[in-house]
């Protein structure tokens, strides 16, 4: 008949100086195996660098460990003699960073100092310093134990393991002691977690809102109608006349910013397109490096400023059409916490929302060709539409295992040829707004993968989620790797 067993992972964590003890550790952990596993249930696996860590780029070499291995142990055994080992980022050694990781989770540590002579070669000063001073910070919290033989370290650590996990209750309080905690919480308008969701005014993340553009035009109007260079003179032929050329504003970018101007009630000096004397090199103006130019400074800076007017202007006008597509629009942002004691992985969230309430992507402002291709070449939208961390949770990205892929616009290298966006408009959507949404009845269910949760942390949801009627409450279930029950709730929702 088939039986239940339950696993636990020990982490053997220790300098390169212990050798002979990790034998014993694992011939202990054999004997506890062979003499309860079968009657309580309960097996032991071990875990060390030696055999549980494979090779990893793209990270530091104790982050990788702990990612690989060490944060999924559920207790340690560590042991220290002469040496202390090599330090990393934040701690003075590696087996101080695993023994840190184990405590702060609230996890089992068997820690143990080694009395056994030492031998001339194996002295190392420096070493036996850091030993002392790391087991002086825990001598008052009785959580380590010292031998001075191999059969005396054999004996004292097989105790220790077995009073730990030998009874069902204490097999019980762990199961239940170190499990993940997870909870769907709400972030109001000023950014703060709440325990309701609220539903706020829709406001995308950009740099700066049409509001603020036409202000900055504005100014950029008066600017130019400030400066008075004087109007073209005639100049006698030089020698290099024939090799430059007058520079003048473009006629239709004229009417382009005149028009601007009279809608904004703008008015501009009769000398404003007037650039006095600047022209240009005919000779070593290109297109890459624009004109090269000739003139005062004022005359100069005159012609930048216009061109910059001409520009923002453009810019003001290709987000005037994206600021109003969404303008008047409600949200909702959420976030997942974890308030237990232990990481968790591959958290599924699911939740139901009425369908007359939710707007899916089906229902997403539409825009045209040219504003697709301004969203996906001139914005981000994980940023436009993404939550921001903050002090109380991270972004939705530093969850992620694997990144998402940014689709982007597509470069088609042909000149003139203006593609169609509408395809890669619609993956970077998705992409972004990366829920399942699924049909049922009269409600939408909503899905959403987070990959890794850290105790004691809060991780927002990727995007807010629009919303169009109202919502009194969103029940939710959340499943995990590392917590065998479902969890339910319900949080209800601000208006």
């Amino acid at each position: 008949m088939a039986q239940n067993v339950t696993l636990y992972n020990l982490l053997i964590s220790c300098p390169g100086d212990i050798k002979k003890e990790v034998t014993l550790i694992e011939a202990a952990v054999d004997e506890f195996n062979e003499l309860y596993a079968e009657t309580l249930g309960i097996t032991i696996k071990t875990r060390h660098w030696s055999k549980s860590s494979y090779a990893q780029s793209g990270g530091k070499p104790q982050a990788l460990l702990n990612e690989q291995f060490v944060n999924k142990c559920d207790a340690a055994v560590a042991i220290f003699w002469t040496r202390f080992g090599s330090p990393t980022d934040e701690y003075g050694s590696g087996t101080e960073e695993e023994i840190e990781i184990m405590l702060q989770s609230g996890k089992q540590v068997f820690m143990y100092f080694s009395d056994k002579p030492i031998p001339p070669s194996k002295i190392n000063g420096d070493g036996y310093e850091k030993i002392q001073a790391f087991r002086d910070k825990y001598k008052d919290k009785g959580i380590y134990f010292t031998y001075s033989s191999d059969e005396e370290f054999k004996k004292m650590f097989f105790a220790h393991l077995s009073m730990h996990f030998l009874t069902e209750k204490r097999v019980s309080e762990t199961a239940n002691e170190y499990r993940s905690e997870l909870k769907l919480l709400g972030i109001d308008e000023t950014g703060r977690l709440t325990e309701e969701a609220v539903v706020c005014p829709f406001v995308l993340n950009a740099e700066i809102t049409m509001k603020e553009y036409i202000t900055s035009i504005k100014n950029m109007y008066q600017e130019i109608s400030d400066m008075n260079v004087g109007g073209r003179s005639v100049t006698a032929n030089t020698f290099f006349a024939g090799f430059t050329s007058p520079v003048d504003i473009d006629e239709d970018e004229k009417e382009f910013i005149t028009a601007v101007a009279e809608q904004l009630e703008c008015e501009l000096s009769d000398s404003f397109f007037e650039l006095g004397n600047l022209n240009q090199d005919t000779l070593t103006s290109n297109l890459l490096s624009g004109p090269k130019l000739n003139g005062t400074s004022e005359e100069k800076q005159k012609y930048w400023k216009i061109k910059r007017l001409h520009e923002t202007i453009s810019k003001a006008l290709e987000w005037a059409s994206v600021e109003k597509a969404f303008s008047g629009m409600n949200c909702i942002k959420l976030a997942i916490q974890n308030c237990g004691k232990a990481i968790d992985e591959d958290a599924e969230i699911m939740f139901e929302v009425p369908k007359e309430s939710l707007l899916t992507l089906g229902e997403f402002p539409k825009f045209n060709n040219a504003e697709m291709g301004y969203l996906l070449t001139d914005c981000d939208m994980s940023i436009l539409f993404g939550i921001e961390g903050t002090s109380e949770y991270i972004e939705y990205s530093e969850s992620e295992q694997n990144g998402r892929t940014s689709y982007g616009a597509r470069s088609y290298g042909l000149p003139g040829y203006v593609p169609d966006y509408s395809d890669d408009f619609t993956d970077e959507i998705k992409d972004v707004f990366c829920y399942g949404f699924y049909s049922s009845e009269d409600k939408y269910i909503v899905k959403l993968k987070v990959d890794y949760i850290k105790h004691n942390t809060t991780v927002a949801f990727p995007t807010i989620l629009f919303v169009k009627n109202k919502i009194d409450e969103i029940p939710y279930k959340i499943t995990s790797k590392n917590n065998p029950d479902v969890v339910e709730g319900c949080i209800k929702v601000k208006s």
